[in-house]
């Protein structure tokens, strides 16, 4: 990862005031960690301390949510959330259209509540606007009690003083613009930059011309709207600026709010929904319903119909468009709208079974990564929990599931005949899932880890019957079949078959092995080492002895990696000399000796 050399800023007359808050212990501990994850280069994990490091800006911010009540007066120290996205690098893949104003950010607190921002309202405006607080002091009153008395009663005035003796939770998220502070979630702990993949089409030669648009996803009723005449008329003027075009004059608009609009289709105003704006190119942009719904000036966000007096139909561009007028460009100024899309991004609780690769730490996968961020809670064998403990941080450790492996958890119970340990195996991985259960019903992700693939002979197999799909995401890695093909490093495919297999599969399936045999195609065989003895019989009667044979020892943790090429004839004794047992892949085929470029 990069690092970055920052300067703390020197505050206001105020920071007094705000260091003795600090030093009488407002101070955060280091613990918890935000992450900052999703559609991003390098996923991050930031403590209070490492936000303390970079460059602040001081906000203060009059607390009241939309239900009235009064949560205090702080002065905070924020780093600019624009600042740690761009640490972590947005990144787009590979889409035809390329252009950041439909993503969205959802940011999460400890408790599970969510808000999501649009990328447009935290780019296209100042930076400090956004920000996320690691410092906050409360801002109390001069005034004594005393002089409270005089005009209201204690039923009154002491509820909100003591607001004002309410420690703020640490990292805190900041919406300056906001007049509702709803949004600003306390004791945030991940951030998620959002691609939705829209199913829109883009196609720049079409015509941009529309005659109305449809208002649908998550609303009561769909409308389609041709007329705006049943809305309250709004007019605003805008300083035109283009991103690439420079400054275009001074438009006055008319037109309705669109908040108006999404209130008649019935959107609601959950913190959790987006709109999708689309022309019929697909160009696009998305808005969020804190920016829409929690401030005066998202209100002010238009369907324009007239530009300086006349209709926007007489112009190239369709009928409505459009307008932010507090915007610094006019990029989501989307011209012929003819879609409005609600969705509501709020996430559901999912047990994530992520694979980790097939040993050290650097083979992760960086989407591996980004969804051990969003986890709250973690199920792990304890060397994974201590091999990825930078990633896990202080998360909870459920319970280990290597252990309810039936196999493993036989060896663990010498004493107990093998129906008696299965059952109380059956009992231990009942309690395990109920332990997963109650951290989704408390709206918490939990990460099942699991070594390589999940998906190729995993260890988690055993807890998918308890959950249904929709509970369940699966998160790919690389396995130690992909690090054992590095280590042999021949065309071991070679314009044919790899067949990936276990003993159990070849043996019952002896005529896939001739098959194999007879073909030349390469075997792969997981879980083999403890097994090849028996398997012996089998391979030599449909292999000559000196086919080739590699043994693949501890693939994907230095150090421990070791390759032997051997052939059919001798494989037994070598694997006998080896004290490992278990960590192998065995690899058969006369395409082992065949280098890349040879010609066969």
């Amino acid at each position: 990862m990069k690092r970055f050399l920052v300067t703390i800023l020197t505050l206001s007359a105020l920071i007094p005031a705000l260091n003795q808050s600090l030093a009488d212990g407002h101070v955060p501990a280091p613990n918890p960690a935000m992450t900052i994850s999703g559609e991003v280069k390098r996923p991050l994990k930031l403590s209070a301390e490492d936000l303390a490091r970079l460059q602040s800006v001081e906000i203060q911010l009059n607390e009241v949510s939309r239900d009235g009540k009064f949560h205090g007066v702080y002065l905070h120290r924020a780093v600019p959330l624009r600042t740690l996205l761009d640490m972590a690098e947005i990144v787009k893949q590979d889409q035809p259209f390329n252009k950041q104003i439909d993503l969205a950010i959802r940011v999460t607190d400890a408790t599970g509540q969510q808000v999501v921002l649009s990328w447009g309202e935290i780019y296209y405006r100042n930076a400090a606007e956004v920000a996320i607080a690691f410092a906050a002091a409360p801002v109390k009153p001069m005034m004594a009690e005393g002089r409270c008395q005089k005009c209201h009663g204690p039923e009154i005035y002491r509820q909100s003083l003591e607001q004002y003796e309410r420690p703020a939770g640490l990292p805190k998220l900041l919406i300056r613009s906001d007049f509702y502070t709803d949004r600003c979630l306390e004791n945030v702990t991940r951030i998620e930059v959002i691609d939705l993949h829209p199913d829109i089409r883009v196609d720049r030669s079409v015509k941009l011309q529309s005659d109305g648009f449809l208002v649908t996803g998550a609303v009561d009723k769909e409308l389609r709207v041709s007329d705006l005449e049943d809305y309250p008329a709004l007019e605003m003027s805008k300083k035109v600026v283009g991103v690439h075009m420079g400054y275009h004059g001074l438009h006055r608009y008319e037109g309705v709010s669109l908040a108006k609009v999404l209130e008649a289709a019935g959107a609601g105003n959950d913190l959790t929904k987006v709109a999708i704006i689309s022309a019929p190119d697909g160009y696009r942009a998305l808005f969020s319903f804190g920016e829409l719904f929690q401030s005066f000036s998202g209100r002010r966000i238009m369907i324009a119909a007239n530009d300086n007096g006349r209709p926007l139909k007489d112009r190239r561009g369709g009928k409505y468009r459009i307008i932010v007028p507090e915007e610094l460009v006019d990029d989501r100024d989307v011209q012929a709208i003819d879609r409005i899309e609600v969705i509501d991004l709020k996430s559901k609780p999912k047990l994530s079974i992520i694979g980790v690769g097939p040993g050290d730490t650097d083979l992760i996968t960086l989407e591996a990564i980004g969804a051990l961020a969003r986890a709250d809670a973690v199920v792990a064998p304890a060397d994974i929990v201590k091999r990825f403990a930078t990633y896990l941080g202080d998360k909870p450790v459920l319970f280990d599931p290597l252990k309810l492996i039936n196999h493993m958890f036989r060896k663990q119970h010498p004493d107990l005949d093998p129906a008696e340990a299965d059952s109380l195996c059956a009992q231990q991985r009942e309690e395990g899932v109920a332990k997963i259960r109650q951290a989704l019903d408390r709206g918490q992700n939990v990460a099942f880890l699991d070594w390589g693939d999940p998906m190729l002979y995993g260890s988690s197999r055993w807890i998918r019957a308890f959950f249904s799909d929709d509970q369940l995401e699966t998160i790919p890695a690389l396995s130690a079949f992909n690090v054992g093909n590095a280590m042999i490093q021949r065309d071991i495919g070679a314009g044919g078959s790899i067949v990936i297999t276990v003993p159990s599969g070849l043996k019952d399936n002896p005529e896939l092995l001739a098959a194999l045999a007879e073909s030349g195609d390469t075997l792969a065989i997981f879980m083999g080492l403890k097994e090849f003895q028996n398997m012996r019989p089998l391979f030599d009667r449909y292999y000559p002895a000196d086919t080739p044979v590699n043994l693949v020892y501890s693939a994907g943790i230095v150090g421990s990696e070791r390759l032997v090429r051997t052939t059919l004839m001798d494989a037994e004794t070598r694997l006998n000399a080896d004290p490992e047992k278990f960590l192998g892949l065995i690899y058969m085929g006369p395409r082992l000796n065949v280098r890349f470029g040879e010609c066969r």
